[in-house]
């Protein structure tokens, strides 16, 4: 069976729950494109290095952590189960020092995990994103040879959630986005971050079989 986030209920009103997920690891990319083509370019990036498109690190001692931060709409960052569609906040990797001798293996295979999320990062930029198998942390997933993949890792998120079904595309996507914006109005509920499209079956699933979610920390 395929991985998921774990995550806890804290309220549910019919298709709509309130979540808590205690943590996950994004591997993540900004694509400059429209809606199906940034979706489209965005998983096969990610696919790439998911299916061997990296260095296996077989032994790396970090000093500690990697962290990541926000940096200004206007600062290029160089071209991801969920995937997810946000509107870009990109992130900046630091890197305490020293870093240990790295020794490159074989090519790694990594398990998929589901969903896969799409974010508007507004002006035709969307953020496609892959969660990490549990078993990996900041330290031991395998480097991408795409350097347009960055890592981002989520801790103690609380989500809004609308669940839905149908093949995705930009239509529908807004119509549920509108959906969950109304609900949360009516509970007096503020977003913290940008409106997230997960996706959860691959592409040869039925329409009505499909299971895909609108989502928004709160």
């Amino acid at each position: 069976m395929t991985e998921t986030p774990k995550y806890s209920v804290e309220k549910k009103d019919e298709d709509i729950e309130i979540r808590v997920y205690p943590g996950y690891i994004l591997a993540q990319v900004d694509v400059e494109s429209d809606y199906d083509q940034a979706i489209g370019l965005g998983f096969r990036i990610l696919a790439n290095y998911i299916f061997g498109g990296n260095k296996k690190r077989s032994n790396i001692p970090m000093t500690a952590p990697v962290s990541g931060e926000n940096i200004s709409v206007s600062e290029k960052i160089p071209m991801t189960i969920p995937v997810t569609e946000e509107a870009m906040h990109s992130e900046k990797i630091e890197m305490t020092a020293p870093v240990s001798e790295e020794v490159v293996d074989e090519p790694e295979k990594i398990e998929m995990v589901v969903p896969v999320t799409e974010e508007d990062s507004g002006k035709h930029t969307y953020r496609i994103s892959f969660t990490m198998p549990s078993k990996y942390t900041l330290d031991t997933l395998p480097e991408p040879e795409d350097n347009r993949i960055i890592f981002k890792e989520i801790r103690n998120q609380k989500m809004v959630v609308l669940r839905f079904r149908g093949r995705v595309n930009h239509k529908l996507a807004h119509k549920e986005m509108e959906e969950l914006k109304g609900w949360m109005e009516k509970e007096g509920i503020k977003p913290k971050s940008n409106y997230i499209v997960a996706q959860y079956n691959n592409p040869v699933v039925p329409g009505f079989f499909r299971r895909n979610e609108v989502m928004v920390e709160i």
